[in-house]
């Protein structure tokens, strides 16, 4: 079993019950955990205790969970200090506008209440990989011969994705992509020229735990699309195809 007694990941949510059965779930999977249940107490916790992990609720007396993670991300005078450790964002609220509040805000993730205890740890295992790779990856681009025995890498032109660690590089350099940003780019690029349409995207996305609406679709893949520098229309990268879905072009 993992263990990651060195830190803790803190929760932060005002129902203490919910919070404490994720607390133990999590106890009994090898982490270390703290509970909050005031958002202004969070936010200065967040910056002194540096924890592995913050689980984030958006409904929070006294500020709520967006305020709190644009807090420790961007700094406040009330708040000295900044938090650079993965977030994920929770919300009892239906609306996929929340999920793009919360990502704008500095969150790495974001899950709909009620979430599944399984799908939290996965998120979490995702999170710590991803943020320990990007601690300890050379500055300098892969070896080829790291490469060529490297079976999770997706290679195209000047694009890698690794769905190992979950990290995207464009000639070399990271782009900094959401776990569902991720997802989505991952699930596009594993076929190349096939299109997929959004009701098989929202089934893939439903499995992974992820609430899923055209719309939020749609915003993920304009957000991929810009960070990857490919926005213009018609895009190159990632092609919509009218009627249809959406279509990854590999290469050229």
């Amino acid at each position: 079993m993992e263990t990651h007694a060195n830190k803790h990941i803190l929760i932060v949510d005002d129902d203490m019950e919910l919070a404490s059965l994720v607390a133990e779930f999590l106890q009994t999977n090898g982490f270390s955990t703290q509970i909050e249940t005031n958002g202004r107490k969070a936010a200065q916790r967040i910056i002194e205790e540096q924890p592995l992990l913050v689980v984030l609720d958006i409904m929070l007396p006294d500020l709520d969970g967006l305020s709190v993670c644009r807090y420790v991300r961007y700094g406040h005078p009330d708040v000295q200090g900044t938090y650079s450790g993965p977030i994920i964002m929770l919300t009892a609220l239906d609306n996929d506008i929340d999920e793009v509040a919360g990502l704008e805000t500095g969150a790495d993730d974001y899950l709909a209440k009620p979430v599944r205890s399984r799908v939290l740890l996965a998120r979490i295992r995702v999170l710590l990989r991803r943020d320990e790779h990007k601690h300890t990856q050379p500055s300098a681009p892969i070896s080829t011969a790291v490469e060529n025995n490297q079976s999770s890498l997706i290679k195209f032109d000047n694009l890698e994705i690794d769905t190992k660690y979950q990290t995207v590089k464009k000639h070399g350099h990271e782009i900094d992509l959401t776990t569902a940003e991720f997802e989505l780019l991952a699930l596009l690029a594993s076929s190349p020229g096939v299109i997929r349409d959004r009701e098989f995207i929202s089934t893939h996305f439903s499995k992974l735990g992820y609430e899923s609406t055209n719309r939020t679709i749609d915003l993920r893949v304009s957000r991929i699309r810009k960070k990857l520098g490919d926005d213009d229309t018609p895009s190159t990268r990632i092609r919509t195809v009218h009627g249809k879905g959406y279509l990854f072009v590999g290469d050229r």
